[in-house]
């Protein structure tokens, strides 16, 4: 369980902070009021913490002396304090802190709020520092590790593009666009040719002031631009605010494909992007991808009988049973009411029918309980082979077959004619 030292002599900001933490996940939380209370929480044998929120200004410890502490045992610690001293400030900064933050207005707690929750999500995040410069690529590198991203680094863009294509978890790449050979330029060119900037951010560096090559980065597809001497912490939060974008992106996308209910793709990205990449694997192994299409049997009943609620925990319940049944490069699909499609990748047809069987075996003697009735569910499966990547048609011959399987009773299995 992740555990948070908080170091906190005002009473009532330790509540806010103690609340705030709550909100964001982190529940198990050693409270310190002092410079002592700190080392003997860290003293305790229940582990080290892996996060430190810490005001400078302690009674026994006036001077930030509790951020050493925290440095010696190696935690990553954040500042937050009502102590603004620009040296002071520089001083910690210099120490490595994760960020220094001030206690100036409502808003400041939730931006720590929001730093914490990055910090949960940043080690699997990757982060690409393309800088021929060896001195410049390893300070930009620290200054990013600082807020526990997964960095990558390259000197070149050759080295960059491979490093891009060898590494799916890169969502950002910083790159100075002053490079020998084939420059930044031509990097941003190459990766917007087969990546978005919604899939992947870049951020433009130089150390020298040209207000045009900005532009023209820019318009190539850039998503920001930053001073390579710009402060540590101006920085960071371009990076988190172009994150962030991608992030909202990604939800949005997800929203429009997702169904709400059980969390499967829908028929929207069935059609618009599965028929599309079905159109790739057409050619020798034809006969090896099937979809499969389902619909409950007697599924109005348990609606009209039990009530909606119970006719969602159905819905929900036989989601998890297909996504079960799917391997991984399998697609599972909600199309609309009780009707569920699978794309079933590298199976023979007698696998097929084999893996199809089971499923309606576990189905029908697998009980569905909720609010304390229990039922027992039964389905009916239309297949059609993916011939010529043509999803469009092996809908129309599955719906027949479905239609088939439903007419010969329930718990049927049609895979021909």
């Amino acid at each position: 369980m992740q555990t948070t030292l908080l170091v906190e002599d005002a009473s009532f900001f330790e509540k806010a902070i103690v609340k705030k933490l709550h909100d964001v996940g982190r529940h198990q939380i050693m409270v310190a009021r002092s410079y002592a209370e700190a080392e003997n929480c860290l003293n305790l044998p229940i582990g080290e913490p892996d996060l430190a929120l810490v005001d400078l200004t302690l009674p026994d410890a006036p001077d930030g002396e509790i951020v050493d502490l925290c440095e010696k045992r190696n935690i990553p610690t954040i500042v937050f304090t009502s102590r603004f001293d620009p040296k002071t400030r520089s001083k910690m900064l210099q120490k490595g802190v994760i960020d220094y933050v001030l206690k100036d207005s409502p808003g400041s707690l939730n931006y720590v709020a929001d730093l914490i929750r990055r910090l949960a999500k940043n080690p699997k995040i990757g982060i690409l520092v393309l800088d021929d410069a060896g001195v410049e690529r390893e300070a930009i590198s620290r200054i990013v590790m600082k807020h526990l991203y997964k960095v990558y680094k390259a000197a070149s863009t050759d080295e960059a593009l491979k490093c891009l294509s060898e590494n799916s978890d890169i969502k950002l790449v910083l790159a100075d666009y002053f490079l020998p050979g084939k420059d930044g330029f031509a990097f941003l060119k190459a990766v917007r040719r087969s990546q978005s900037a919604e899939q992947v951010g870049i951020i433009g560096m130089s150390a020298v002031t040209n207000s045009d090559n900005r532009v023209r980065f820019l318009k190539y597809g850039a998503a920001d631009f930053v001073d390579k001497h710009c402060s540590p912490e101006e920085l960071l939060l371009r990076i988190s605010q172009n994150l962030d974008y991608i992030y909202r992106i990604e939800e949005l996308n997800n929203l429009a494909m997702r169904d709400s209910l059980t969390g499967l793709y829908n028929r929207r990205y069935l059609l618009a992007e599965v028929a599309g990449e079905i159109k790739s694997w057409s050619g020798a192994d034809d006969d090896r991808n099937w979809l499969a299409l389902f619909d409950l049997d007697g599924f109005k009943g348990v609606n009209d009988n039990h009530g909606h609620d119970f006719g969602d925990a159905v819905l929900t319940r036989f989601a998890g049973n297909l996504t079960s049944l799917s391997k991984e490069n399998d697609i599972v699909a909600r199309l609309g009411g009780d009707e569920f499609c699978v794309v079933l990748r590298d199976q023979s047809e007698s696998e097929m029918r084999e893996r199809l069987s089971a499923f309606l075996n576990d189905v029908a003697t697998s009980p569905i309980e909720h609010r304390g009735l229990s039922i027992n569910i039964r389905t009916s499966i239309g297949v059609a082979p993916l011939l010529d990547g043509d999803l469009h048609e092996a809908l129309k011959a599955a719906d027949l077959r479905l239609y088939s399987a439903k007419r010969t009773g329930p718990g049927q299995l049609v895979t021909t004619g």
